[in-house]
């Protein structure tokens, strides 16, 4: 009995497991909410100076997909991924790519090297539901100090002293080749032997070492640390040059006379060598322009890139010589200027101390005095006294602002005849060392361009240009300014620089930045000064703009050490590290400052030819503009109560100070001037 239940129980587990094996049952696999890519890899190209990152994504399963990838990347001996940098933003057409490249540029720009051992690591990002993968395992690759190879472009047999070898520099890898080693062989050998090795882009391998016979030869570009990049082989049937030889022979004849045959044996011809030369890259524009050698060598380049500049100056692509023979039309002001002479009294002693007890008066014309006027337009003649020792310039200057004043229509804002009665209950009084603090110091004659205001900056300002007491930049060929420009582009290129970038968008990217790194910006402008930025690309002045407003923010000036706050007043073209506070808190009140902050790279940019140009410039300038489009408002709007003279311009910086200074007198005479056809009326 007992065994014949458990024969039963034996047939009913073989029958479970046999159902289990047939019946298929769902596999329940566990996926976290936003899966990591898997599989990453990275490829160094030598030739186009880039490490590419590639990775595959996940199989989407996962409750929140991956929107974009995070990659993290850092260049040490040790493992770490100080930076980071994304794919693209949630909804880009690339934020979903699964590969990146990084270049040598970035590379420098990061971390001011392009070699040693690079890390990388990537993260999903699933940013609407803040749901994030974990890391990679981070994946390492060497990158050597290598350039990128070059081929050997000519060669010329037909030469007494050795094959003469000529190729391009190797510019378009990691680094610049420092020098080229020359490898030869018989065609037929394994081993290589070393030639020479030089800096020069051609070498001369003597005859020497050479026979009638086929050869191998190889270039290799080395790095400072010899890692070296081999050119492809190339083979060259040799046949050694043989020098011209002289035969002569003599024939006698019994009338004693004698005749020289003279006959010349040339060495066999080389044979015909055929090469392609590489184009040669030039950006012109912003766009890369292909052209062969021999445009380079015939100057089509430098004119294409003269007609382009001046495009963009003039709106004419033409050449330099087109331009200077007039074939550009660039507009000139052909007006003929009206003669006004400008009469200034001599100053009075203004050390002078008012009673108490008297109220001054201030004299208001008598209507009578102008009956006999005539309301006819009559040229006014106005004397202007040696003494202010103006250049013809500043007449010129003075005279259009005159001229645009007197063409407002200021019959609306007649006076009335009235007695204006000022109640002094103090003495004032006016010393005119106030003007002169600085009593030892010589007077400075000034020569001011058109459409210029100058400002005196110490000598501190000089060594700035000066590249850290190099040949300063303004003493450099415009090519090597150019280079120097060039290489601060590159240090300062915080931002990743697209065709499709906005300038929103770089504000956006400056402003997320750690504080240190918009100073190290301000402190590799302040090498140059800003005015040289004219020579940069625009994305260039964008960022540089973008990381002044930020760094003139009061929250930022508040955390800079007195040293960084040096470096902001360096750029801004000001003298005290107070004035960088001044500026920083009066750009939140002032409309004006605020204005001058935000286009100050411009308009220093667009001044580059103009002496010491600062900030100080820019408010001025701001602050003239806003009187020239409202000069009546500007000075109706004027409120006095409540004005104490001691503290006027005490939260002025000390470089607008004096550079308002130097406006008082211009603007004295043009009140009198405005005051003239008003009293006209009484």
């Amino acid at each position: 009995m007992l065994t014949r239940y458990i024969t039963k129980f034996n047939t009913l587990c073989r029958l479970i497991i046999i159902g289990l094996l047939i019946y298929p049952i769902p596999a329940f696999g566990y996926h976290v909410p936003t899966q990591a890519p898997s599989n990453l890899t990275l490829t160094v190209d030598y030739e186009n100076g880039t490490v590419k990152a590639d990775w595959d994504a996940s199989d989407q399963m996962e409750d929140y997909p991956a929107e974009r990838y995070a990659i993290g990347f850092g260049l040490s001996d040790e493992v770490s991924l100080p930076y980071g940098i994304a794919t693209g933003n949630v909804g880009d057409s690339n934020a979903l790519n699964t590969e990146y490249t990084f270049t040598a540029s970035y590379l420098n720009t990061v971390f001011n090297e392009t070699h040693g051992l690079f890390h990388v690591a990537v993260r999903s990002d699933n940013d609407t539901n803040s749901s994030y993968s974990d890391w990679t395992p981070t994946v390492s690759v060497t990158i050597q100090n290598k350039p990128s190879a070059v081929s050997i472009a000519t060669y010329d047999m037909n030469r007494e002293d050795g094959i003469k070898f000529e190729w391009l520099a190797s510019t378009s890898g990691f680094v610049t080749a420092s020098n080229y080693k020359m490898y030869y062989k018989l065609a037929s050998a394994s081993a290589w032997t070393l030639a020479g090795q030089q800096s020069n882009t051609d070498y001369v391998l003597t005859w020497d070492n050479l026979t009638d016979n086929t050869y191998d030869f190889m270039l290799s570009a080395c790095g400072s640390e010899n890692d070296c990049n081999d050119s492809s082989t190339l083979s060259i049937d040799v046949v050694l040059y043989v020098a011209p030889t002289t035969t002569t022979t003599t024939t006698s004849t019994t009338t004693t006379t004698s005749t020289s045959t003279t006959t010349t044996t040339l060495p066999p011809p080389p044979p015909t060598t055929t090469t392609t030369l590489a184009p040669v890259i030039v950006k012109i524009g912003g766009e890369e322009v292909e052209y062969t050698q021999s445009e380079v060598d015939d100057g089509t380049v430098d004119r294409d890139i003269e007609r382009q500049e001046n495009e963009d100056k003039y709106g004419c692509f033409m050449t330099n010589a087109q331009v200077d023979r007039g074939d550009c039309d660039i507009p000139k002001d052909d007006e003929k200027e009206e003669e006004v002479i400008i009469v200034v009294k001599d100053e009075q002693d203004t050390k002078t101390e008012l009673p108490k007890d008297d109220d001054v008066v201030f004299d208001v014309a008598d209507k009578d005095e102008d009956k006999d006027i005539i309301d006819e337009p009559t040229e006014e003649i106005i004397v202007v006294d040696e003494n202010l020792e103006l250049t013809d310039q500043e007449k010129k200057e003075l005279t259009e602002v005159i001229k645009e004043i007197q063409k407002q229509d200021l019959d609306e804002f007649a006076i009335e005849d009235e007695v204006i009665v000022f109640d002094l209950p103090e003495i004032i009084e006016i010393e005119q060392e106030d003007f002169n603090e600085e009593k030892d110091t010589e007077p400075i004659k000034e020569v001011v361009e058109q459409d210029e205001i100058v400002d005196i900056i110490p000598d501190r300002q000089e060594e700035v240009g000066g590249r850290n007491n190099e040949t300063p930049l303004d003493e450099l060929t415009n090519e090597q300014q150019k280079e120097v420009i060039k290489q601060v582009e590159q240090k300062i290129q915080v931002v990743e620089i697209t065709e499709d970038t906005t300038e929103a968008e770089i504000v956006e990217a400056v402003e997320a930045l750690p504080v240190e790194e918009k100073i190290e910006v301000v402190k590799e402008v302040a090498k140059v000064k800003v005015q040289n930025l004219d020579k940069a690309t625009e994305e260039t002045k964008q960022i540089v703009q973008a990381v002044v407003v930020e760094v003139t923010k009061p929250e930022t000036v508040a955390e800079l050490s007195e040293e960084e706050k040096e470096v902001v007043a360096e750029v801004l073209g000001v003298v005290e590290t107070n004035d960088v506070v001044i500026i920083a808190e009066q750009s939140v009140e002032d409309e004006t400052i605020a204005t001058a902050v935000q286009e100050y790279v411009e308009r220093a940019t667009k001044n580059a030819d103009v002496e010491d140009y600062g900030i100080q410039n820019v408010i001025v300038e701001v602050g003239i503009e806003q009187f020239i489009q409202n000069p009546i408002g500007q000075l109706t709007d004027i409120d006095l109560s409540g004005v104490v003279l001691s503290d006027i311009g005490s939260d002025m910086p000390e470089a607008v100070k004096t550079q308002a200074a130097k406006t008082v007198v211009p603007v004295i005479i043009v009140g009198q001037i405005i005051a003239t056809p008003l009293t006209r009326r009484f």
